[in-house]
């Protein structure tokens, strides 16, 4: 997988105000940068100028006659970016990066990693692909799956995990079969090792730039050495998060999927 585009917040900002998205181009700096007065959003728009003309990404040509001073590829690049319609976003707890993958078309998906806010790498991959990036983003490794573990818990009980605090009066008040309550405590283990967060694969629809991305599908699940657990909803009444440790064989069938919730 050869990138496409490697760039820092502020050029990547820069490219999108310049293919005509300047709101959008607005908002991925501020979410890095935070709110600046329009003096210091020049001065920093400014110098990245700059930074695009040394990485050759700047068109003198277009820039003469008046029309946006990057590539008409590049533009194009930045359109199928923005207006794209499904997004796959991939949380890694704890670490300091992200992924976003953004579909472009029927069979092309492209691929955004976000490293600590400040650089982004851009790569194509084709909906064949997808499972296996997201499974080599994560790169789960020294998985020996061991026993098949379960419990269930309420939908506001699920919710409190996040927090250490509650995780004791949880175990207390909570009523687990026996073999559930050995699943509970080898989860909350794992959950301590992982910073109390699980990891989470979402899925997007984005109707347009005006409206709000609407969540179309969620998957919880957190790694551990035996094995990677994994939430899922359910029909019962009383505790429908049911959670399973699986061995990672079982998380990359899931991985399978994910494509086709976008209708492809």
């Amino acid at each position: 997988m050869k990138p496409v585009l490697t760039c820092t917040t502020e050029e990547l900002a820069l490219l999108v105000t310049f293919s005509g998205y300047p709101e959008v181009g607005k908002g991925i700096a501020e979410s890095s940068l935070g709110t600046r007065s329009p003096e210091v959003w020049d001065s920093v728009m400014q110098a990245t100028i700059h930074q695009l003309i040394l990485k050759q990404l700047w068109d003198y040509e277009r820039e003469a006659i008046n029309e946006a001073p990057i590539s008409v590829e590049m533009e194009n690049f930045i359109k199928s970016y923005v207006e794209s319609k499904w997004m796959i976003r991939c949380s890694h707890q704890p670490e300091q990066h992200i992924m976003m993958i953004h579909k472009v078309d029927g069979d092309t998906w492209l691929s955004h990693l976000i490293d600590r806010d400040i650089m982004h790498e851009f790569a194509y991959i084709t909906s064949d692909e997808l499972a296996g990036h997201i499974a080599d983003y994560y790169s789960f490794k020294d998985i020996q799956f061991k026993e098949d573990l379960a419990f269930h818990l309420t939908e506001g009980d699920f919710d409190q995990l996040s927090n250490p605090e509650n995780v004791e009066k949880l175990a207390v008040d909570t009523y687990f079969l026996p073999e559930e309550k050995a699943a509970f405590s080898q989860f909350l283990k794992a959950l301590n090792a992982h910073n109390w967060s699980l990891n989470n694969i979402s899925i997007f629809n984005l109707p347009d730039l005006e409206a709000d991305p609407l969540l179309a599908n969620i998957l919880f699940f957190l790694p551990s050495n035996n094995g990677i657990w994994i939430a899922e909803y359910t029909e019962a009444e009383d505790t429908p998060v049911h959670l399973q440790l699986h061995p990672r064989e079982r998380w990359e069938e899931m991985l399978e999927t994910i494509h086709f919730v976008t209708g492809e």
